[in-house]
């Protein structure tokens, strides 16, 4: 994210590929990010919503944000666990 947000912004949207065999290209330990340059444009598909946190979830733990780096919108535990509770009471 840090590499996408200083070389386009942070609103423009880029990829990783995981090409078919066939297209591989694998000549050095190298990642290959394709951006759009264009804060409007997303893709369609992946995540339609925000939704960062520092908690842990199940057995997944989340490093803490730096201290001067912390969203806003950065969701607690208590936060996270009330969510959850929503969507598994919308899909039952």
């Amino acid at each position: 994210m840090c590499i996408k947000d200083e070389l386009v912004g942070p609103e423009c949207e880029g990829i990783e590929l995981f090409p078919a065999r066939s297209r591989e290209v694998d000549t050095a330990n190298h990642y290959h990010l394709w951006i759009i340059d264009d804060p409007t444009f997303r893709f369609p598909f992946g995540f339609t919503r925000r939704l960062v946190t520092e908690a842990t979830i199940g057995d997944a733990r989340q490093e803490p944000w730096p201290a001067n780096e912390r969203p806003a919108d950065c969701l607690s535990q208590e936060e996270i666990r009330a969510l959850l509770q929503q969507e598994q009471r919308r899909h039952s």
